[in-house]
């Protein structure tokens, strides 16, 4: 069992699954001080760090014909799903510490999803209102809950492609790539639970590239009490075959004391 947790991103999964389609993704992420996010860090757990800095990326999926992996592509669904995460070493049932992504707000603007996907994984989604254009010069995603806007940016098509914006933390795209996304493993925890629950999900290869980002509003920033939603930049991939798992795995927490 334990052979399963060393899945490369690119691995299949085996026995049953999820299975969809990236039509878009983006990846907008910012640094942040690895205090900010302590709260939010199981027992045992760690930020991974880049540059001195922890990282919340703000993951904007457009997906399609999702569905178990034993049903035909007809029946898939589609929705928009704004995910705030980090990466973290998070502690798995082996006893080992591992890199994975750490959830920090799931939301998806799809009440059946977010019901059942609740359900099935474990992953406390919520339910929101998400918005995704695509212009001639750029993309503008939003989330609000009723009328209050709770994310808003806008990426330029200009300047995305093969390089990293001036002044990036990272110095290319790869290793941006490698550190934000190089991972087969997310996790969820809530504060006062003794088990944190991870999920395998993994993709066909994929081409990454990157562009600058201007964040007009992002509520879960503001909430850290960050000064700044400056972002460092924004990977973006298209056209993806994605595999996640259904059932969580449970770690069970050693906590403080015992």
């Amino acid at each position: 069992m334990s052979a399963s947790y060393d899945l490369q991103p690119t691995n299949p999964l085996s026995g049953l699954h999820m299975v969809g389609m990236v039509l878009r993704r983006f990846l907008i992420s910012y640094p942040v001080s690895p205090e900010v996010l302590r709260p939010f860090l199981p027992a045992g757990a760690e930020c991974s760090l880049h540059d001195g800095a922890a990282w919340v990326s703000a993951c904007v999926v457009r997906m399609e014909d999702v569905r178990p992996n034993i049903l035909p592509r007809l029946l898939g669904m589609g929705f928009h799903y704004l995910i705030h995460r980090t990466r973290a070493r998070l502690p798995f049932p082996d006893g080992r510490m591992r890199e994975a992504v750490l959830v920090l707000q799931p939301n998806i603007d799809s009440q059946l999803f977010s019901t059942f996907g609740s359900l099935l994984t474990g992953v406390a989604f919520q339910t929101r209102e998400i918005e995704f254009q695509d212009n001639a010069d750029g993309w503008r995603i939003r989330m609000q809950r009723r009328a209050e806007v709770l994310f808003d940016a806008t990426i330029p098509k200009s300047g995305c492609g093969s390089m990293m914006p001036t002044g990036s933390r990272f110095s290319s795209v790869e290793r941006a790539d490698e550190f934000l996304l190089g991972v087969s493993f997310g996790g969820q925890w809530q504060q006062g639970e003794s088990v944190l629950k991870l999920l395998p999900e993994t993709h066909e290869p994929w081409v990454t590239s990157a562009g600058s980002c201007v964040t007009h509003c992002n509520r879960f920033l503001e909430h850290l009490d960050m000064e700044s939603n400056v972002a460092d930049h924004a990977l973006t991939m298209e056209g993806v075959p994605h595999y996640f798992g259904l059932r969580p795995i449970r770690s069970r927490l050693t906590m403080a004391g015992q």
